[in-house]
């Protein structure tokens, strides 16, 4: 296994879109898609636009991160949030829609 794909497994909040876009995709292409088939700018760019859901006013990943669903589940969107920042800080190579977005909470 890819070294980003084994680092980007590692959030929960990664497991969750991989697990929604692999079968999303494997429908379409009519095979079985798994992460090693993305290549790391399209994992990359998941997960910056997976951070991003957490501060769109609206996503239900907002309101958990602020705290509106329960306790326990704004903890575990902070620990997702620190995750997403320091694996896009490391495996970022190229700028993508999000980046000016980025710039102002990385």
């Amino acid at each position: 296994m890819r070294e980003i794909v084994k680092a980007a497994t590692a959030i929960p909040e990664m497991q969750f879109a991989f697990e929604c876009i692999c079968a999303d995709d494997s429908r379409t292409k009519g095979t079985e898609v798994t992460p090693e088939d993305y290549s790391d700018v399209e994992i990359v760019a998941e997960a910056e636009y997976r951070l991003y859901t957490y501060f769109e006013n609206g996503h239900i990943n907002n309101d958990i991160r602020l705290g509106r669903d329960t306790a326990e589940g704004k903890k575990v969107a902070q620990k997702d949030v620190r995750m997403l920042k320091a694996f896009i800080k490391k495996y970022k190579t190229q700028d993508s829609m999000y980046s000016p977005w980025l710039a102002k909470v990385l």
